[in-house]
């Protein structure tokens, strides 16, 4: 592969990456090409979601943050910095709770809906699937008001 090939083909895997952050519902197929530059990805008829769009959970259950590509999770901006968010931690649509090492490129880990972080499920520096739960959250639904 040339250098400029390499170059579209990361330019071509990091914005399917944030095509994937902002997607908030998985798809069922992701397709990345660096020759002649394509990037597809493809969700079941019934689950199709735009980026953003609001979903709705039951408040008795609890929600789970995943993984939104294949990579390295991590717990803080950089070693030796406090996480980005703890068990007990309230947290809002589009906060950060981690990141996702994927190629050299950080893709954030960012919340989809108001609760309490209630479990950390993955350890600090773990590879992960996409779509891997990386916490678990009590959705706001179930809690008193919190404030914005």
């Amino acid at each position: 592969m040339s250098e400029e090939e390499r170059g579209l083909f990361d330019a071509v895997v990091r914005g399917a990456g944030e095509l994937l952050a902002a997607a908030g519902t998985p798809p069922t197929r992701l397709l990345a090409r660096a020759g002649e530059v394509s990037v597809e990805l493809e969700w079941p008829a019934a689950s199709r979601e735009l980026p953003g769009e609001a979903r709705t959970t039951p408040a008795s259950a609890s929600a789970e943050l995943c993984a939104p590509i294949v990579g390295v999770f991590y717990h803080a901006p950089s070693p030796g910095e406090p996480p980005f968010v703890a068990v007990g931690d309230l947290v809002r649509p589009g906060q950060q709770v981690g990141i996702v090492e994927a190629m050299k490129t950080m893709i954030p880990v960012e919340a989809d809906q108001r609760g309490r972080i209630d479990g950390v499920l993955v350890a600090d520096g773990t590879p992960v699937e996409y779509g891997e739960p990386l916490f678990t959250l009590e959705p706001a639904t179930a809690l008193e008001p919190l404030a914005s």
